[in-house]
């Protein structure tokens, strides 16, 4: 459930889905029960979501950094499994004149699938120099 609920929310950032929200208070720990209301609930959890999604942008900005400097035409000479890795999130078999947006959105789905977040796809990455 919780790959789930990480997939949607990556994808979610990832396509720019931000929900605009009313005025909120600085620290809700300071208001009291009462002067709370729908749509202070609504902009906390929008904050706390992407607070989120910026620290899973980090881990995936120093994994891409890492694997291909963010360079879309890059290219793997060695082959793995008989492919060669490519583009910007150096996928095996992924070719280097996919447009970027397409190797971007192919290279999260791979993320998530394998791994659930980017910060697990680095921490993996930092473990065994592949993810």
């Amino acid at each position: 459930m919780y790959k789930k609920i990480a997939a949607v929310l990556i994808v979610a950032v990832a396509v720019g889905i931000i929900i605009q929200s009313a005025s909120r208070p600085k620290n809700p720990t300071q208001i009291s029960e009462r002067e709370w209301k729908v749509a202070d609930s609504k902009a906390y959890a929008r904050d706390v979501v992407q607070s989120w999604a910026d620290n899973q942008y980090e881990c995936l900005h120093k994994l891409w950094t890492k694997e291909s400097n963010w360079r879309s035409e890059a290219y793997n000479k060695i082959k793995v499994m008989g492919k060669n890795a490519g583009g910007i999130p150096q996928i095996l078999g992924l070719d280097p004149s996919t447009p970027a947006p397409l190797q971007i959105d192919r290279g999260m789905k791979y993320i998530i699938h394998r791994h659930g977040t980017p910060c697990m796809a680095w921490k993996f990455h930092q473990r065994k120099g592949w993810y």
